[in-house]
């Protein structure tokens, strides 16, 4: 730790530095869930109970099969017993 006034001598080391393009592509995604949230009325897109902050934004076609992960047609926001059910994720939560 520095001194008030005093100069650091030693870099200060960058921590997992994230890249521009990851930086935009999370700002793309934020903003995605918010247009989400208001186009489902703040409910799940299956069982249409209340998103709380257990919600998690499903893509239908996966990105790993070329779907656009910040495509608003491509996307749905899911509560967790949802989302795990459409994993084929047996969840029994409260």
């Amino acid at each position: 730790m520095t001194k008030m006034g005093a100069k650091r001598t030693t870099p200060r080391k960058k921590i997992n530095p994230m890249s521009a393009e990851k930086r935009r592509e999370l700002v793309r995604e934020r903003e995605l869930i918010a247009k989400l949230l208001v186009k489902q009325k703040g409910k799940c897109a299956r069982c249409s109970k209340p998103l709380g902050w257990a919600s998690a934004k499903h893509e239908i076609t996966f990105r790993s099969h070329g779907g656009d992960p910040t495509d608003e047609d491509n996307c749905i926001l899911l509560c967790l017993e949802c989302h795990m059910k459409e994993h084929g994720i047996n969840y029994k939560g409260g």
